[in-house]
């Protein structure tokens, strides 16, 4: 859709007779590859589309299309004479009208503005056209060289005819004769390829003027104006000197124009395209990135068409200077607009680019501020001055002159963002109005009407009789012998009356016969004219049938034509389609290959994995196996150590029994003879070592029976029997089995005298009384405050959170906490403890002894054990007195083995 912007609303009135709109033309280069998507393309032969590429940003998911309306549109199938006689044959009229004109091309660079200015000489572009078509309209009305001179002052002065003979002698005839040239001169200028020239002519020619044709080529450089016709001076040494810049200044009729300019008078179109090859040769062109030979410079080629009525004899142009009509026609090619970050300019190239897009900004605020100023009644001033462009041409937008632009579009995506812009700028330019021309009444001077054609056909009819008059025949117009001699000598001289009668008669009879010649030539005369006039009839239906025959054809042709187009512009799109449908295809063949490919890949991935996995397992079965031959030769280390424990027990308590023997021996002894008297306790202290051996091994746990049989055992041994009953044999009865020590003579240990086994170094005493020990707690910042009821007991102690060395100075003890989280998530906090020692060469060092690790569990939560250790139940049926103590003895090691 086209963007919609705010207008203001119009104060004028657009059907105004003065003022006519800008009128802007597009026209669509073609693409180099025609199978290349296009973001332009024509709807109509007034609307183009702009789409973005389908990797430009959208919103909403959609993607925007701008439609623009121009006056024409001309698609890449357009020729340069439908362009030509669309936008300039118009300006060329106005030319010989005596209106100004002015037409350029606008658009970035590398859309096609200088070809369409140009073209090549097989195929002209609208410059060569304009002055094929003027040269066809005036050319037998032009005044001879230097007729209308210029003033250097954007005006023209007329001379005589001998003032302008002189001037042809002395600047083309004598020049010519002092250096005569052997070899014809060749026009390299124009280049040796034949030029094929429009027959076009304009219809609406005035035939009692003159006419003269000037014109003058500059180009705007870094914003200044250079003559690319003016003649360099050439010193020896030094060459050419380099051009200098032309000022703009302002004539008596308030027109800009370029001030010292050359103008060169021509009288055929191949002078002027010499002189346009000529000043081209000195443009500034240049090689970018995006163009072989981009334009660095604005261009402006003006023809001045210089008219003037013929006096009243139609001989010479009037000697009169108010009313001579100058009408001006300037073909401007603009540099194109171009970006620095496509085009990687630096340099010379930068400079010419930036210039060139200032003012091509400059020429797009003067519009802009003119639409405002007509739409809304504004007053603000058009800096026109900011730029030679704008300022060259201030007579067009504020004066009198049509205004025409070609808009030339580049269709490739790549070149979508700058195309937006200038369709933008195209679209605001179609409101910008211009003064409308109007007819000049200069030539209205009251004199008759074909004066030129009356006086060479005096010329042609004088040169006529001068010509036919020795060759013309002598015919004798009597229709009789000539009359004899009539003067009568006498009255009776009837022979001079006899011969006038005769030669009356003579005449009448030849008279006659003259009239019957005349009247059946008359008859014969009309009856051919009848026959005549039937054949004409007879011709003029044939004529008209085969006219209608013709037109038929033509309509045919041109229908046939039409489908034909149609058809080719299917078969391109078709062929486009397949086009793509091959590079689709040939891309999933792509594809596919790739796939199959990467699917090889992974399958011999896969089997290197497969292969490493399984020789890994191998290796990690070696290892295991390993590992199992290891584990089983310590276990069975292990188990002989706990058989050597076991069999020290054993020993153990087999010191017991037999010490409890004599006091066991009495009380037997009365029950064997029937007496149950009741145990007494014993009073007497136990020794040191059966003392400790109770503290390993808890008396409250061993039945009665199980002393029984060891005693038995023991008194065996004594008696002389050396056979030791075999491990499996002493079995430890269940916990309900078990009598009261005090049914079998013992004395049962209470809670109150028994003695807890406990680690001694938890219970150290101080090495001397009279001397504290002095704890160094080093305590890190983040550490968590455990607020456990059972804390740990420091007299003296120095809390740090960093450890400095004068801190072990006064320390004797050190202890360090840590905390960890374990495999349950539970925090651990561990007080890893030492001594502090002095060391020789003054200083200290710490010897770590011991780790106290606290821990905290959540009520109803329990901690999962490893089925491979064994604990201690007391409510377990032991059938084994070395295996209960033994895994006693296990666990106690466990417990310790776990604090370090």
């Amino acid at each position: 859709m086209k963007p919609q912007r705010g207008k203001t609303p119009r104060k004028r009135n657009a059907n105004s007779p003065f003022q006519e709109p800008v009128e802007v033309y597009c026209r669509l280069r073609p693409l180099d590859d025609p199978n290349e998507p296009a973001c332009a393309k024509p709807l109509s032969n007034s609307v183009v589309q702009l789409t973005p590429s389908d990797n430009a940003v959208v919103r909403n998911g959609q993607v925007k299309e701008y439609q623009y309306t121009f006056q024409n549109v001309f698609d890449e199938f357009s020729s340069q004479k439908a362009v030509f006689d669309r936008t300039a044959l118009p300006l060329v009229e106005d030319l010989v009208a005596g209106k100004n004109g002015l037409l350029f091309t606008y658009g970035i660079t590398g859309s096609g503005k200088t070809y369409t200015m140009t073209g090549v000489p097989q195929d002209q572009g609208i410059l060569p056209r304009c002055l094929d078509v003027l040269f066809n309209s005036i050319g037998e009305l032009q005044s001879k060289k230097y007729v209308f001179k210029p003033d250097r002052m954007n005006g023209f002065e007329v001379q005589t005819e001998a003032d302008a003979m002189l001037e042809r002698q002395k600047k083309d005839i004598m020049p010519n004769l002092t250096t005569p040239s052997k070899t014809p001169s060749k026009r390299p200028e124009s280049g040796d390829i034949e030029r094929i020239m429009d027959p076009t002519a304009v219809g609406s020619v005035e035939d009692d003027n003159c006419y003269a044709v000037f014109v003058s080529y500059i180009e705007i450089y870094n914003n200044y104006v250079y003559d690319l016709l003016d003649d360099l001076p050439y010193n020896p040494i030094t060459g050419y000197k380099p051009p200098q810049t032309k000022i703009l200044r302002t004539d008596s009729s308030d027109n800009m124009y370029v001030h010292n300019c050359t103008e060169v008078e021509v009288k055929q179109p191949q002078d002027a395209i010499d002189v346009f090859y000529k000043g081209q040769k000195r443009r500034k062109v240049a090689h970018t990135t995006l163009n072989a030979e981009s334009s660095r410079s604005h261009s402006v080629f003006n023809i001045r068409l210089v008219q003037a009525p013929l006096d009243g004899k139609g001989e010479e142009v009037i000697q009169d200077s108010d009313r001579i009509c100058v009408s001006q026609l300037s073909l401007v090619d603009l540099a194109g607009s171009e970006r620095t970050n496509r085009t990687k300019n630096s340099g010379d190239r930068l400079k010419e680019a930036g210039n060139i897009n200032q003012s091509l900004m400059v020429l797009r605020t003067c519009l802009e501020i003119l639409r405002e100023n007509q739409t809304a009644g504004n007053s603000k001033l058009v800096p026109y001055r900011d730029s030679r462009l704008t300022h060259l041409f201030k007579t067009f937008f504020d004066g009198d002159g049509k205004v025409r632009m070609i808009v030339c579009v580049n269709p490739r995506f790549t070149e979508y963002e700058e195309t937006i812009h200038v369709m933008k700028f195209a679209e605001m330019t179609q409101e910008v109005l211009i003064t409308k021309s109007v007819s000049n009444n200069k030539f209205d001077m009251g004199l008759t009407p074909g004066r030129r054609r009356l006086h060479q056909h005096q010329i042609e009819n004088g040169r006529l009789e001068e010509e036919m008059a020795p060759h013309r025949p002598q015919i004798d117009f009597s229709i009789g012998p000539p009359f004899p001699l009539l003067e009568l000598v006498t009255p009776t001289d009837d022979l001079t009356i006899c011969n006038i009668g005769l030669c009356l008669d003579e005449r009448l009879r030849r008279r006659q016969l003259m009239i019957l010649d005349y009247e059946q030539s008359c008859a014969e005369f009309r009856a051919q004219l009848v026959d005549f006039e039937k054949d004409y009839n007879s011709l003029r239906n044939k004529c008209s049938e085969l006219e209608e025959r013709a037109a038929m054809r033509e309509k045919e042709a041109s229908r046939i034509e039409s489908k034909n187009r149609s058809l080719e512009r299917k078969l391109e799109e078709m062929s486009r389609v397949l086009k793509d449908l091959e590079k689709e295809n040939q891309l999933l063949g792509l594809q596919v290959q790739d796939k199959a490919w990467k699917i090889q890949v992974e399958k011999n991935a896969k089997e290197k994995l497969r292969s490493d996995y399984k020789s890994r397992l191998q290796m990690n079965n070696q290892a295991w196996e390993k590992n199992m031959e290891k584990t089983r030769r310590q276990m069975e280390i292990e188990a002989e150590n706990q058989l050597d424990e076991r069999d020290r027990k054993l020993d153990m308590l087999r010191d017991i029994v037999n010490e409890q023997d004599a006091v066991v021996a009495t009380p037997r002894t009365r029950s064997r003879a029937g007496q149950n008297p009741t145990p007494k306790p014993r009073t007497h202290t136990t020794p040191a070592s059966i003392q400790s051996a109770r503290s390993e091994i808890d008396m409250s746990s061993i039945g009665a029976s199980t002393i029984a049989s060891s005693a038995r055992a023991a008194a065996a041994g004594r008696a002389g029997n050396t056979r030791v009953p075999p491990r499996s044999a002493v079995r430890i009865p269940a916990a309900k089995s078990i009598p009261n020590l005090s049914q079998v003579g013992l004395t049962p240990t209470t809670s109150k005298s028994r003695q807890p086994v406990v680690n001694p170094r938890y219970h150290r005493r101080s090495k001397s009384s009279g001397n504290a020990e002095v704890w160094l707690e080093h305590k890190p910042v983040d550490c968590v405050d455990t607020n456990t009821l059972m804390q740990p007991k420091m007299t003296k102690k120095k809390s740090v959170s960093k450890l400095d060395v004068k801190d072990t100075k006064s320390a004797s003890k050190y202890v360090l906490t840590h905390q960890e989280q374990d495999s349950s998530d539970e925090l651990v906090t561990k007080l890893v403890k030492g001594d502090v020692i002095k060391t020789p060469s003054g200083g200290s060092a710490v010897v770590f002894n011991d780790v106290e690790t606290l821990r905290r569990l959540s009520p109803g939560t329990r901690k999962r054990r490893s089925p491979t250790t064994p604990m201690y139940d007391p409510e377990m049926e032991w059938t084994d007195t070395e295996d209960r103590c033994s895994t006693a003895v296990e666990g106690h090691k466990r417990s310790k083995t776990t604090n370090l």
